[in-house]
C-alpha cells in the first residue's frame, strides 16, 4: 500500500514538473506575437495611420511603438504581450527617441541657438 501512495505521488511530482517546465519555456521563449500582428493591434487601439515596432527582448513580450497620428507628431507607446496573447498599450514618452530604429521618427524639438558670430 505503501509503495502504491509512493509511487502516485513520484508520478504526481514529475506531471507537475514537465508542466512547469513547459509553462516556462513557453513565457519565456515563446515568441508571442510577430511584428506585424502587434503593428495592427497598436494601431487599432491607438487610432493612427502608420506603426512603426521594434521589439526590446527576444521572446518579443515587449515593445516599442512609434506612431503616426494625422496633423500630430509621431506618438512613442510601449506594448507589453501577454502570454496568452493581449496587448496592453502604456505611454512610452522618450524611449522611442533612445532606440535607433524610432529615434530618426521623432524630431529634435530643441531648437538649436545660432552661435554669435564673432568680428574680428
Amino acid at each position: 500500500m505503501n509503495a502504491r501512495i509512493a509511487a502516485l505521488i513520484g508520478l504526481v511530482a514529475v506531471v507537475v514538473i514537465v508542466i512547469l517546465i513547459g509553462g516556462y519555456w513557453y513565457v519565456k521563449d515563446h515568441t508571442r506575437i510577430s511584428q506585424a500582428s502587434l503593428q495592427t493591434k497598436v494601431l487599432a487601439k491607438e487610432g493612427g495611420s502608420k506603426a512603426t515596432c521594434v521589439k526590446t527582448d527576444s521572446n518579443a513580450a515587449h515593445w516599442l511603438c512609434a506612431v503616426s497620428v494625422s496633423s500630430q507628431n509621431e506618438k512613442c507607446v510601449k506594448a507589453h504581450v501577454r502570454p496568452w496573447g493581449s496587448v496592453a498599450i502604456a505611454n512610452g514618452f522618450r524611449k522611442c527617441r533612445n532606440d535607433p530604429a524610432l529615434a530618426p521618427l521623432f524630431p529634435d524639438t530643441k531648437k538649436k541657438r545660432a552661435k554669435p558670430q564673432s568680428s574680428a
